[in-house]
């Protein structure tokens, strides 16, 4: 980054243009900020939208920034199906954290401090080894799965966002 450097002589005047001279860089600086926010967040999205296609139920899943000045949030919001038998199914916990040992063998590294991950939905009553089976409403028949690869978009969207950190800010506050 380079160095700004102001100055001004002892007089009223050269002091009242130092003042302008100020405020002009410490708006400039709020507004590299805001730019610095919002493109790391757009960062994150490209990374979580790749990472949500990648999975079978993604397209119940939507991923947005919400940007406000300084503050920027990535949010990935998905379906919930209600079930009766056992507990309600959120699309975007098992793509993050996967559903199934069969296509998830190694749990997302923030499961344990989340405490989702691969085994852990509750009332299992219709599990087996590597397989579950489920009701389907509106076929009215027992459908049997391995479930859903974890393809982890907000975990690998954090990553690319740390990542990207000095780039983008050598690209901003150049």
């Amino acid at each position: 980054m380079g160095k700004t450097v102001l100055t001004a002589n002892l007089s009223v005047k050269s002091m009242q243009k130092l003042k302008k001279d100020v405020e002009k860089y410490r708006d400039g600086l709020v507004k590299k900020c805001e730019l610095f926010t919002k493109r790391l967040a757009e960062k994150g999205l490209q990374v979580a939208e790749a990472k949500v296609s990648e999975s079978p139920i993604g397209h119940y899943i939507h991923v947005r920034v919400d940007c406000d000045g300084l503050e920027a949030v990535l949010i990935a919001k998905g379906e919930v199906q209600k079930s009766d038998e056992y507990a309600d199914f959120s699309t975007i916990l098992a793509v993050e954290f996967g559903a199934g040992i069969h296509y998830n063998t190694t749990p997302n590294p923030k499961s344990e401090e989340m405490g989702y991950g691969v085994g852990t939905f509750p009332g299992q009553i219709h599990a087996m080894q590597d397989s579950w089976v489920y009701w389907n409403e509106e076929t009215q028949e027992w459908i049997t799965t391995h479930g859903i690869k974890a393809t982890m978009p907000m975990y690998e969207a954090h990553k690319e966002m740390l990542l990207s950190v000095e780039k983008i800010a050598k690209e901003i506050f150049k």
